[in-house]
């Protein structure tokens, strides 16, 4: 922590020693330039923004974790070091607990759903607090994340049985316990090497990553199980927003909150949808579609998922209303 503190101190004042970068504000992404959420949704956004905005504000891309790691992110932006950054809950423990509702099997399939769950609970205050030092452009989550599997693939919990997976959260590794497994936190860009040397037999993900990554490669088995989906945010410094003329305030305002987040979302999933079309027209992989037994075993052995989320909130009766109203929205109600 002291040494993301440190860096975080130095970039800020390198940043403000030059007066044209200074007046620019800064949006943070993990991801490189040429990433799907840095190409095709921040600098999309950006130059959209910027078109409208005065010049006296206007935003800039800063890829490729240039401000900070992806743990980093949120803290960049209410620090003020990030003006806006790409963040994802689920990487910061305790800081978004009511919005990682949405990792619970079976609570989302599409980002688009995701989406409507986390700014329905988040337009009825039940996530006022997690953002309350923020302004929201936008909430939506991941598509499910599927099963890659570097040998024979996973056709039901059965054959997970003792194999270590990388993680996408610390919940995440709490379900791959039901299904028997154990999971293992490795960072992206380290994913295909610890699969090639067997560290890890699988990883739940999507299939940006798949490609991105190049899994295709050492993790040629795909179930289409939908497991969890994680959620995703893309924040803005409060008092940066609101340090911006009314005229300018209202233009972000425009660019914000639902509405975002569905344009985001449909990009998410058109996408995700795109990239598996594409794998399955090249046959480069086997897609494992789970049979109805198959299924029942998946859904079988996950039951006792959403009663372990809100178990492990530091508010439990708060995380069972955002359960039961997650619950409702997932179902269309």
């Amino acid at each position: 922590m002291l040494k993301t503190l440190l860096k975080t101190a130095a970039i800020a004042l390198v940043l403000g020693a030059t007066g044209a970068e200074a007046r620019e504000m800064r949006v943070s992404s993990f991801e490189p330039p040429q990433g799907f959420y840095s190409s095709k949704v921040l600098q999309v956004w950006i130059d959209e923004a910027n078109a409208k905005l005065s010049k006296s504000a206007q935003f800039r891309l800063y890829p490729g974790s240039i401000l900070g790691a992806p743990p980093a992110q949120a803290e960049l932006v209410k620090a003020g070091v990030a003006d806006v950054a790409l963040v994802v809950p689920t990487y910061t423990p305790g800081l978004f607990p009511l919005t990682g509702v949405v990792e619970v099997p079976g609570m989302v399939t599409s980002s688009t759903e995701g989406a409507e769950i986390l700014n329905t609970l988040e337009a009825e205050g039940a996530l006022a607090k997690e953002y309350a030092d923020y302004k929201i452009i936008a909430l939506f989550t991941t598509p499910a994340y599927r099963f890659f599997m570097t040998d024979g693939g996973a056709h039901s919990p059965a054959d997970l049985a003792g194999k270590k997976l990388r993680t996408p959260s610390p919940f995440g590794s709490q379900l791959f316990g039901m299904l028997g497994a154990s999971g293992v936190s490795i960072p992206a860009p380290q994913v295909y090497e610890n699969l090639e040397r067997g560290v890890v037999k699988g990883a739940v993900w999507v299939m940006d990553a798949y490609r991105t990554f190049r899994l295709n490669e050492v993790a040629p088995s795909i179930t289409t199980t939908k497991f969890m989906a994680s959620p995703m945010a893309i924040l803005m410094n409060k008092a940066a927003y609101e340090g911006l003329s009314a005229e300018d305030r209202a233009v972000i305002d425009t660019m914000s909150g639902a509405a975002a987040a569905e344009w985001i979302a449909k990009v998410v999933d058109e996408t995700d949808a795109a990239i598996e079309a594409d794998f399955r027209a090249k046959g480069e992989v086997t897609f494992i579609e789970p049979t109805p037994e198959e299924t029942a075993a998946w859904e079988a052995a996950l039951a006792g998922a959403p009663a372990a989320w809100v178990a492990g909130q530091p508010d439990p009766a708060a995380a069972q209303a955002v359960l039961d109203r997650a619950t409702a929205v997932s179902a269309g109600n």
